[in-house]
């Protein structure tokens, strides 16, 4: 057998027997299977500061807990973490913690998740899985590399001294070296919070490579990648002839030192022969046997999930699962849909009906109780010391695998804007803009709708359009965005037949807008992967810092709806 088999097969027997079948069994029986890490969690925990606080020790059922334990939210919890990051033990967490995982809030301030050993293993046990159910459909994806993205998880250090960034580098840097070998990229990459940069050094070591698997969050970051490898086609091959690195853009800070990349003349040519006859470089043709891409798929990323054929051919797409810093909630298992299974042996969960988020006495549900094609807010109990903690996300149940429930994550909870009462969401917003892009064809590359006040006010619509769009495509676009959005929501349509909400605005924006936002949000410290540009904003200054090209008004109200 060969060694490369033979690592393949190692691989296998440790994804199988360590993770996959006590998912597939936890799925069978996903009641017991939520009580026993429900109960894990409390008894590693009660003597914590707020274990015993909460009676953690009299705890032996789920009814204890619900009636033990309130409701979380990171404010809630944000003394207890600030104790915890001067290096205060025992604060809500037995576990010391090996570092704090940042993510975004609501106030733009950064959160601090402790991961401890026990989190990490939880949060670990769905990336097995997903990994082994990918291994098990395509068992020729790791005779190549895996493309894998990920952010540092050194940002900074705490006042104890301990590091905080991004989870998904620490797992990176942490890997074990038989799973390390078959990654095309090097953790070094991960350090890096240049942009431009980092997209070239990851083509850079991924062109010399046969690229079989391509894992990155958001679909978006793929178009950029395809996108920097057409600009920087020349300089790419240059430098894997030469066995250089030679970025054509100025550094904001000296490049990394990375081992590996070497003098490859041969895999220059092959390039150059590419170049030469399809006019640029596409993924579909510098990696011909990229078997599986993995992103998210639900959310607002169809937008972005309908132009990746043009760039990766037919390569099929597996949605990444419903994540975040705070937990894995879910894991998908086939390629089709945007839905995964609940991670039942990993967290605890419960879920709220959506009609009853804002009730004096909300009904709060665990996993068995949820019904097919409703939707619910998810609450997750976690090792990381979040104690029924709201996410703030709405999730919809879209079928059943085994006993278990099958979510999709569907939006934030925030996503809501409403000027004179229509409620509007930005699932809607999503769905009635792919409609219009799916009925006429309008090459829109990001959108972002806000509200404009004025008399009466408006929704001013951000996009970033291809060239291919005309004024009068424009002028159309902005009117079938009114009727579809009428369509989604009859409180939208009410208001705008009764003119107490005007027509909408469009403004189109230049060309690499939204990567300048997204390169910004990344300087201040956000992980590239995290960012994620809203379809519906909130944020009443929302594009004032966008170069505006063009505003198009609905002429005269009767032209709508």
């Amino acid at each position: 057998m060969k060694t490369s088999h033979v690592i393949q097969h190692s691989l296998r027997l440790w994804l199988k027997f360590s993770n996959a079948d006590a998912f597939e069994q936890a799925s069978r029986q996903p009641v017991i299977a939520q009580q026993e890490k429900l109960l894990e969690i409390i008894r590693r925990n009660r003597d914590t500061e707020y274990g015993t606080e909460h009676r953690f020790a009299k705890i032996c059922s789920v009814e204890d807990f619900q009636s033990s334990v309130p409701i979380n939210t990171y404010e809630t919890l944000t003394p207890y973490i600030e104790r915890t990051l001067r290096g205060i033990p025992n604060v809500l967490t037995a576990d010391k913690p090996l570092m704090f995982a940042t993510t975004s809030g609501t106030t733009g301030r950064a959160k601090y998740i402790p991961v401890t050993p026990s989190y990490l293993h939880e949060y670990s046990h769905g990336v097995h899985v997903h990994t082994y159910r990918m291994l098990a459909d395509y068992d020729n994806v790791f005779e190549g590399k895996a493309l894998v993205s990920a952010s540092s998880d050194v940002e900074g250090y705490t006042e104890s001294g301990l590091p905080y960034g991004a989870i998904s580098g620490y797992l990176t840097r942490t890997q074990p070296s038989f799973i390390r070998r078959f990654y095309a990229l090097p953790y070094e990459i991960c350090t890096i919070k240049q942009v431009d940069l980092k997209y070239y050094l990851m083509l850079r070591a991924a062109l010399t490579e046969d690229v079989r698997l391509l894992i990155m969050p958001n679909p978006s970051s793929l178009l950029l990648l395809a996108q920097k490898m057409a600009s920087y086609a020349e300089e790419l091959i240059h430098d894997i002839r030469m066995g250089s690195v030679n970025p054509p853009f100025p550094l904001e800070h000296p490049a990394p030192r990375l081992a590996g990349l070497h003098s490859d003349p041969g895999r220059a040519a092959e390039l150059t022969a590419i170049l030469n006859e399809r006019g640029r470089l596409l993924p579909s043709d510098v990696w011909p046997r990229l078997t599986l891409i993995s992103c998210w798929k639900g959310g607002t990323m169809p937008l972005y999930l309908r132009r990746l054929p043009e760039f990766f051919g037919n390569c099929p797409v597996r949605d990444l699962g419903y994540m975040a810093t705070e937990g894995r909630g879910a894991t998908p298992l086939v390629n089709s849909g945007a839905g995964g299974v609940l991670n039942v042996s990993s967290h605890f969960f419960e879920f709220l009906p959506e009609e009853e988020r804002d009730t004096p006495n909300p009904n709060f549900l665990t996993c068995d109780q949820l019904e097919s094609n409703r939707q619910y807010y998810i609450y997750f109990t976690t090792s990381a010391g979040l104690y029924r903690y709201d996410i703030n996300d709405l999730i919809r149940v879209v079928d059943f695998y085994r006993h278990t429930p099958v979510i999709q994550f569907v939006r934030k909870g925030q996503g809501i804007t409403s000027i004179t009462g229509e409620k509007l969401t930005e699932s809607q917003v999503t769905d009635a803009l792919m409609e219009v892009i799916d009925e006429h064809g309008f090459d829109i590359r990001h959108f972002t709708a806000r509200v404009e006040w004025g008399e009466p006010p408006c929704y001013a619509m951000y996009a970033e359009m291809g060239d291919s769009v005309t004024r009068s495509d424009r002028q159309r676009f902005l009117l079938e965005m009114d009727r579809a959005l009428c369509a989604q929501n009859v409180e939208y349509e009410a208001k705008r037949e009764s003119q107490r909400l005007g027509p909408p605005i469009l403004r189109r924006v230049a060309p690499g807008s939204y990567v300048a936002l997204r390169q910004k949000r990344v300087a201040e410290g956000a992980p590239e992967a995290q960012v994620k540009i809203p379809q519906l904003s909130t944020d009443m200054k929302f594009g004032t810092r966008m170069e505006v090209l063009e505003e198009i008004r609905i002429e005269r109200e009767g032209m709508g709806p």
